[in-house]
């Protein structure tokens, strides 16, 4: 009878495991995925500030504070051990190590001008997984930087951010800056699923666009407001762009 029951009570706990192992699987969110778009969310409650790498094999994302590292189209994230007081704004691959660029400037001219990062002051020879401290003696003001708003496609076609800017006052040399899209030279433009603060853009070898941004906005100016989630997103477009 003793071992009647304690067969019974085990085959219980195991069945009463399993039930719960398919419940949290089933409770785990889904990625977003759109006809034109792969859509990725940021693993904690910021904007996707910067991308490099490839989504079929090994991402890398900045969400300012923090970078991580997913080798698996954001099923899962890595945290990598990043923890300077430095906001990474982009990443610039130069041979086998990567950096981490930790201010911003913009150029000078037409408006909107074109924004950079720039100012790398942390390296990673292993994808975005580790970080140390870089020194280069022999770099110059603002230099390597890499720009934000603006990217080139391998095929020497270049995108930039498309913005929408009001006037704050009628005859007035400053804007309320709302981002509407990607936009070639040659006339293409690209609108995403929901409407975001698109921060910048960036092409894979396989002419695919990458678009970081916050999360999902259902309110802007005064009445500004995410729809759900604080996590940003990342955008992937599906097919290469010319």
């Amino acid at each position: 009878m003793y071992l009647f029951f304690t067969k019974y009570f085990l085959l219980l706990g195991v069945g009463v495991l399993s039930l719960s192992a398919c419940r949290k699987e089933e409770a785990e969110p889904s990625q977003p995925d759109y006809p034109d778009w792969y859509a990725l969310r940021s693993p904690e409650g910021r904007a996707v500030e910067a991308v490099y790498g490839n989504v079929d094999s090994t991402l890398v994302i900045s969400t300012q504070f923090k970078i991580y590292q997913t080798k698996d189209r954001g099923k899962t994230w890595l945290n990598s051990d990043y923890s300077a007081h430095y906001g990474v704004e982009g990443f610039l691959m130069r041979n086998d190590t990567l950096l981490a660029l930790t201010a911003t400037t913009s150029g000078v001219g037409a408006v909107p001008s074109t924004s950079y990062a720039t100012s790398p002051l942390y390296y990673s020879i292993d994808q975005g997984a580790t970080w140390k401290r870089y020194r280069d003696w022999t770099r110059k003001a603002f230099e390597p930087r890499v720009a934000l708003n603006v990217a080139t496609s391998p095929a020497g076609i270049e995108y930039s951010i498309d913005e929408l800017l009001t006037p704050t006052q009628p005859s007035s040399t400053s804007y309320y800056v709302e981002t509407i899209g990607v936009k070639s030279v040659t006339g293409n433009k690209l609108t995403l699923p929901l409407e975001h603060n698109i921060t910048s853009i960036y092409f894979d070898r396989q002419s695919r666009l990458y678009v970081t941004a916050s999360a999902a906005l259902c309110g802007s100016r005064e009445k500004f407001a995410y729809c759900g989630e604080p996590n940003g997103i990342l955008y992937i477009s599906k097919k290469s762009q010319p």
